[in-house]
């Protein structure tokens, strides 16, 4: 082998190393630590999903618990206060309005909050990836003042919890 041909062979094997080193340099780099995997492969929240179950809970007559995981846990708390057997719109109702509620009762939230008037919804996934929470303020009818909400969702968009009022601490 003459010196002209060993030349050519070492140059063409040097372009092949350094093509290999970069090649590894790459696919290393798309390897992600497991907590860079587990975040990003949450799916992403569908808000109107999320939002239809907020109105269906707080705006239906129905009060069937319809998108609520456990409705015998009660999982509902006004001003951080389990609401258990008591009346949820009349508790509601005092805590957004600071008023006693009226002889004829509360009604239903209609009568104080606007009808599918929700502000600033955030969503947000818990760490762990199998819950999130949304959270945002009803606007009250009669003074248009703003009133925090959250709900917490299992990642089937069940409610697992629900909170109202000042008190609310996630």
């Amino acid at each position: 082998m003459n010196k002209k041909s060993a030349l050519t062979l070492g140059s063409i094997g040097g372009v092949l190393v350094i093509l290999l080193i970069i090649i590894a340099f790459v696919m290393t780099g798309q390897h992600k630590t497991s907590s860079q995997s587990a975040s990003s492969k949450l799916p992403k929240i569908n808000q109107a999903k999320v939002m239809k179950r907020i109105d269906y809970e707080i705006f239906s007559m129905n009060n069937d618990g319809r998108y609520v995981e456990n409705v015998d846990n009660e999982p509902t708390y006004v001003d951080g206060e389990k609401v258990g057997e008591r009346s949820i719109t009349s508790m509601v109702y005092v805590s957004a309005t600071g008023k006693e509620v009226p002889s004829d009762g509360a009604g239903n939230y209609n009568t104080f909050f606007k009808n599918h008037e929700i502000e600033n919804l955030v969503t947000i996934w818990h760490k762990d990836g199998n819950s999130f929470v949304a959270k945002g303020y009803f606007v009250v009818k009669e003074t248009g003042a703003k009133y925090p909400f959250a709900f917490e969702f299992n990642a089937g968009y069940m409610i697992t919890q629900e909170w109202y009022g000042r008190d609310i601490k996630i």
